[in-house]
């Protein structure tokens, strides 16, 4: 049922992620292929923002300090999901390649993949907004859970 904390949140996380995105593209080096990077990036913060998020902050009843951290913690769902399934993608595209001998072998290299990506995420700018933006995403649809009902 859609209400006004989840809808808060997941516009939040979606500009978020929108954002950060679009440093991380220009950061990437040159010649990267990004594909549906940023569709599924806002698909996600959106699904975060809605389910995680918007769906603790419903009754309005959180607090500044649990609002603070139900944000956060629905952004740092959304950075795990995005680079899950990044790599995901990347380690299909290398085992296309027959680049591994097995799935678990493509499996196992999701995780130094999925740190490569995240190294990306690590300045000062692309973490101000991830948790600046989870921040405010959880006090927000708090706030209009509280006042919308």
């Amino acid at each position: 049922m859609p209400t006004a904390a989840r809808v808060v949140a997941a516009v939040i996380l979606a500009f978020v992620a929108w954002v950060v995105t679009g440093q991380v593209k220009v950061a990437m080096p040159e010649g990267t292929a990004f594909g549906l990077f940023v569709p599924i990036s806002v698909g996600v913060a959106i699904l975060c923002g809605w389910g995680i998020v918007g769906r603790r902050a419903d009754h309005g009843t959180l607090g500044f300090a649990t609002a603070v951290g139900v944000g956060l913690s629905g952004m740092a769902a959304t950075v795990f999901w995005v680079l899950f399934i990044v790599s995901g993608n990347e380690a299909l595209r290398q085992a296309m390649l027959r680049r591994y001998d097995g799935p678990f072998e493509a499996f196992v290299d999701m995780f130094p993949i999925a740190g490569e990506y995240g190294m990306f995420l690590v300045n000062t700018q692309s973490l101000s907004w991830l948790i600046i933006g989870g921040i405010l995403s959880g006090v927000l649809a708090d706030m209009a859970g509280r006042r919308w009902r």
